[in-house]
């Protein structure tokens, strides 16, 4: 187990609580070229991540329009320039609800690209290593940072109680913490703000009401618009079907593929389905115990995504060996994007994720689990955000002046985004790109074959076009990444 003794124990707490004023070093460290930062230290977990990483903690205001009054801890971790120094990235990671250690594992990569770019990557408000919003979900609980068995009735007491804390956690608030940073820690040159799947709708409310310079949004795996009726979390279901069927259209225009079911892999999957809710194959069978959450989960990677025909193949054929099937060949695929949550405070904010749902980005917040079922029984593929959302319990926040705000005064913006993504998708990008447009300079890649997070899928075609974006050049209209190949 990794040290942790230097963040965590007496001499860090000390640390924390004397240097509150402004960006406190977790302890001594050097930036790139040997050279001291004062305002970073060591970071924990030294020895999992790149070496030459430095962090601290940054006392915000919890509440921006109150400068004086409580604040609260942000956690950032800079990446220094490997070369000399030419600017900046700052990467907001997604969710809502996951911390800036989703960047980690590929973050010497990105590096190694763009070799004189210092990179920051805070941990948004609640989660990560930053104040949380309740004691369950820190680093020191019982459980870590993941909510677990008996720390859930607490942690909601504890939203509840403390709720007018709790309704500050609110992407407008995060935004500021994103100025603010970038005003205590921002250098010279060009700088960049890179965001995924969530962290591209705080980037563009960012980008909405920064103050501190910025030369350019990079947006990977674009969220939909706010006030996109068809496209919501409510709807996520809808989406991860839609792309679900054109893997299985696919199959069918194969005679490889769809061969290999008597009458076509669609009518093979529609009777799988009506076998299964008559209770012939017994959900034990099942990895997950759903089919459609199985398979619509797969649609996530591009090798999972590949063996959805091999899955119903197997479920029709030999039920009992599908289980078998989805661990030995399934499962290890997803390992690589697992392995981020071997960091220390990494994992996902439940109670922020439900926070900011609620109260921005579902637009059917009192759906319940009953109306849920009715609108995914004639589904084929699903995810279980909906359902998620409907145990929502938390005290939700306004929606302010920039919810829904025409944009205006924006940087370029450059979207990189997957073709079959199942969690954007491309349909909800192309109207919030047409609204971006109306108050920015806008490009679009769009990346074949890939899924959500470019990051993770199709990194050589992220990484082609966001250097035509920064050196000025167009950026290309569509790419195919190596993995898909």
């Amino acid at each position: 187990m990794p040290d942790r003794v230097s963040f965590y124990l007496a001499g860090a707490a000390a640390l924390f609580l004397s240097a509150c004023a402004t960006g406190a070093p977790v302890s001594g460290a050097a930036d790139a070229g040997g050279q001291k930062d004062p305002r970073f230290g060591e970071c924990p977990e030294e020895d999992r991540t790149a070496p030459d990483s430095v962090c601290a903690i940054f006392a915000a205001p919890l509440r921006p329009a109150e400068p004086g009054g409580e604040k609260i801890d942000i956690f950032v971790r800079k990446f220094p320039a490997q070369t000399e120094r030419v600017g900046e990235f700052w990467m907001l990671s997604g969710g809502p609800g996951e911390s800036g250690a989703s960047f980690y594992t590929r973050i010497e990569d990105f590096q190694a690209r763009f070799p004189g770019y210092d990179v920051f990557i805070p941990d948004h408000r609640g989660t990560g290593r930053s104040a949380r919003l309740c004691e369950g979900e820190t680093v020191q609980s019982a459980a870590g940072s993941q909510l677990a068995g008996q720390e859930f009735g607490p942690c909601f007491g504890e939203v509840w109680q403390n709720a007018e804390r709790t309704k500050a956690f609110s992407m407008t608030n995060a935004a500021h913490d994103l100025d603010r940073l970038i005003a205590e820690f921002g250098g010279s040159g060009p700088r960049y703000v890179y965001g995924i799947s969530y962290g591209t709708g705080l980037a563009l409310r960012f980008g909405q009401m920064h103050q501190e310079r910025v030369d350019g949004l990079v947006l990977d795996s674009l969220v939909s618009a706010l006030d996109d009726t068809d496209h919501d979390l409510s709807r996520r279901s809808h989406t991860v079907d839609a792309v679900g069927r054109e893997v299985l259209a696919e199959c069918a225009a194969a005679p490889s593929c769809n061969d290999r079911f008597a009458d076509g892999v669609e009518a093979a999957y529609a009777n799988l389905l009506e076998d299964i809710g008559e209770g012939k194959i017994a959900a034990e069978s099942i990895p997950n115990g759903d089919i459609k959450l199985t398979l619509g989960a797969m649609l996530d990677h591009p090798q999972a995504r590949a063996l959805i025909p091999d899955l119903i193949d197997a479920a029709i054929e030999d039920p009992h060996s599908l289980k078998g099937s989805y661990s030995g060949r399934v499962e290890p695929l997803f390992a690589p994007l697992q392995a981020i949550g071997e960091y220390e405070g990494a994992d996902f904010s439940i109670v922020l994720a439900s926070l900011i749902g609620e109260s921005e980005t579902n637009r059917r917040p009192d759906m319940t689990a009953e109306q849920v079922a009715a609108e995914e029984a004639a589904l084929w593929f699903t995810s279980p955000l909906p359902r998620t959302q409907t145990l929502g319990n938390v005290p939700t926040y306004e929606r302010d002046e920039w919810f829904d705000k025409p944009y205006s005064g924006l940087p370029p913006v450059l979207v990189v985004h997957g073709a079959l993504d199942p969690k954007t998708p491309l349909e909800g990008a192309r109207r919030h790109i047409a609204a971006i447009d109306e108050g920015a300079d806008v490009e679009l890649t769009i990346v074949e074959r890939m899924p959500h997070a470019i990051w993770f899928f199709g990194a050589d075609c992220l990484y082609t076009s966001i250097d035509a974006f920064i050196s000025g050049e167009d950026a290309p209209a569509t790419c195919r990444p190596q993995e898909a190949d």
